[in-house]
């Protein structure tokens, strides 16, 4: 798909489009041309041109970098467009446009540990703070709910981090599992 190029926007073909929970979807965007993209701090989003012609903003998951944009997008069910068209419409190669991120939920720089809350698909800007602790060697406790494991993006990359890690700590609270009322 093609579209027009919005001011001051960068194309980037996607790369990556996988599942990373029920009603979740992984995007990995690389820039056009060789181009270096901005370096990515953990809790900032971009500005994503979708070919349909909407504009939605999505976390970074990947501090750090600057070779790949990495975002997800959770199905929303009264989409008017963004992630419908991501997960319904999307494909491998298809060419975007993003803006340059930015930053409104930077990680507090401190020694005291971390303690960090998520639900659903706001875990992106989360997930981003626990990788970037863990380098860091800084204390960090995530408490991450979502209705079932298999609603919980990046859950298992999450436990594998924390299972292995001598700093971190994931505690998880589904709503609806097996067994339980809802």
């Amino acid at each position: 798909m093609d579209m027009l190029q919005p001011d001051s926007s960068t194309a980037v073909r996607v790369t990556g489009l996988r599942p990373v929970a029920t009603g979740v979807m992984c995007l990995e965007l690389v820039p056009q041309e060789g181009r270096v993209l901005d370096r990515v701090e953990c809790g900032a989003h971009v500005d994503v041109h979708l070919p349909n012609g909407v504009t939605r903003q999505y976390s970074l998951i990947n501090d750090r970098e600057s070779h790949r944009y990495v975002i997800a997008v959770g199905l929303d069910a009264n989409s008017r467009g963004g992630s419908a068209f991501v997960h319904e419409g999307l494909k491998l190669n298809d060419v975007l446009w993003v803006d340059r991120p930015r930053n409104h939920f930077p990680l507090h720089a401190s020694d005291v540990p971390a303690v960090l809350v998520a639900g659903g698909i706001g875990i992106t800007p989360i997930w981003s703070m626990v990788q970037r602790l863990e380098r860091e060697g800084r204390r960090w406790t995530l408490y991450y709910c979502a209705r079932t494991p298999e609603h919980a993006a990046f859950l298992p990359d999450i436990r594998r981090l924390a299972d292995t890690s001598q700093v971190g700590r994931l505690v998880c609270h589904f709503d609806r599992l097996p067994g339980q009322e809802p």
